[in-house]
């Protein structure tokens, strides 16, 4: 039994990745430190932003403008998206992506109402353009080929942006992709969250007075409530890890009308796109009753739909190794009090937690990017522990110094892993040949229609359509 026990240690140990990028982590951390003040500031600015999807311009223009003055080659808008953007630094192969995103949430501002950055993207997408700088240099100093491309990727809350990016090619050509999101723990992550379609049933009727001449008139609001009943008693018939939840977007003006028009919104989620395809089957089926029952017609929209994760277990063992050489952020004293001060019984993480293998039960649009290269992505605690999420204590709590510290840490280890990815050509193959494997026999199919456009929204009047760099604006 102790001689199994020795022989599985010995063989666990042989599968930890040899790093290339470790000789030069103190060169990848210089660079990181020589612009933490510039994207402390990026950052800082964002949250100050707090835009919605779709709607990051100025957010949008932050970005862009540190990657540009670091030298990289910006191309915003991207395609039909106004607030998405490509910038490309070095040259030759590999293609390492970097994933940035800048979307705010609505009710997580200090106010009741107020937009605010309740999942901490104001600190994701600052991170992620100064892992790409940091990363571009030590490779031009070393003299190395590899592009890093950072993404400038629009609407993650609202679960679409990267789908649009994808659907117009913007990951095609890919040698491997790195993201990383703010969170209570620090780890690697290769399980990724659930498949989700964005679903919207529309009801029509017709008005009447809903009291002099109900009989006249076909509730759209009925149809709508009728459907979120059916769907609540299906909820008893279906596997445990499924979601269905909805808003009523669209709900009738006035008592005393009969609404002739009504939407529901859900979201629906379950393990992979197979389940998530047969519940919204299910779901259909639910708003169908509802129209039946209430004499109104329906119309159903998929707005946008998300895939699980292509899981990449080299790429997952290259971070956890990255992690626990860099180790997990160092909080002062002044960061636990100032934390203790905002959350007070919650503390920060100190270590570097295990890969992350059970499937979250959120979604992400990151994850159909795991279907065009292979993905490496991370966790780093910038906020204590069990701070709540979607939530303004959250979007508070990434306004502190230790969720700055946080964020220069996410940098340091995605810049070091994008080194390793350029420098370490054996390891690259692997991830690519695991991402062939897992990818062999699955079709990247969504719902949506083939020709689904992203909602674009006019600049808001006044706004500039300039790069803004926050560092040259003091």
């Amino acid at each position: 039994m102790l001689g199994r026990a020795v022989s599985m240690a010995a063989a666990m140990k042989k599968t930890k990745p040899k790093l290339e990028s470790l000789p030069y982590l103190r060169r990848v951390r210089a660079a990181v430190g020589r612009r933490a003040q510039e994207a402390v500031a990026v950052a800082e600015a964002i949250a100050e932003l707090a835009e919605p999807a779709m709607r990051e311009f100025e957010s949008s223009d932050c970005l862009a403008g540190f990657l540009a003055a670091a030298g990289f080659r910006v191309t915003r808008p991207w395609k039909d998206l106004p607030t998405a953007f490509r910038a490309t630094a070095g040259r030759g192969r590999p293609a390492i992506g970097i994933l940035a995103e800048y979307d705010a949430l609505p009710d997580c501002g200090p106010r009741p109402g107020e937009w605010g950055h309740g999942c901490g993207h104001n600190l994701l997408g600052a991170a992620s353009a100064l892992a790409g700088i940091a990363a571009a240099e030590l490779l031009r100093r070393l003299g190395e080929a590899g592009r890093i491309i950072v993404f400038g990727c629009p609407a993650e809350e609202a679960l679409a942006g990267k789908v649009f990016m994808a659907a117009r090619r913007a990951f095609s050509g890919l040698d491997a992709v790195l993201a990383w999101h703010p969170d209570g723990a620090t780890r690697a992550d290769i399980a990724g969250g659930a498949a989700m379609d964005s679903v919207l049933f529309r009801f029509r009727g017709r008005t009447a007075h809903a009291a002099g001449g109900p009989e006249q008139g076909r509730s759209a609001l009925d149809g709508a409530m009728l459907t979120d009943v059916a769907v609540n008693y299906l909820r008893e018939h279906t596997a445990e890890n499924t979601r269905m939840h909805s808003v009523i977007t669209d709900g009738g003006r006035a008592p005393n009308v009969v609404p002739d028009s009504a939407e529901i919104w859900y979201y629906v989620r379950g393990k992979d796109r197979k389940q998530v395809d047969e519940l919204r089957g299910r779901v259909r089926l639910c708003a169908r009753a509802g129209a039946l029952a209430t004499d109104t017609r329906l119309r159903m929209t998929v707005q946008t739909s998300n895939t699980e994760r292509i899981p990449n277990r080299t790429l997952g063992d290259m971070l956890d190794a990255i992690l626990h050489r860099c180790g997990p952020p160092s909080f002062t004293p002044r960061d636990v009090r100032a934390a203790a001060g905002l959350l007070p019984g919650k503390k920060y993480a100190a270590t570097v937690d295990p890969i992350r293998t059970e499937q979250g039960r959120g979604s992400s649009d990151e994850d159909n990017v795991s279907w065009f290269a292979p993905l490496g992505r991370i966790s780093v605690a910038c906020v204590p522990k069990d701070t709540i999420g979607h939530h303004r204590q959250y979007a508070a709590a990434i306004r502190l110094p230790g969720a700055h510290r946080g964020m220069l840490k996410a940098a340091e280890v995605l810049a070091a892993a994008a080194v390793e990815l350029a420098l370490n050509r054996p390891l690259l193959k692997k991830a690519q040949a695991e991402f062939h494997k897992q990818r062999r026999g699955k079709k990247y199919d969504l719902p949506m229609p083939a020709n689904a456009r992203p909602p674009v929204y006019a600049r808001p009047a006044g706004a500039t359509s300039e790069i803004r760099n926050p560092k040259s604006e003091g």
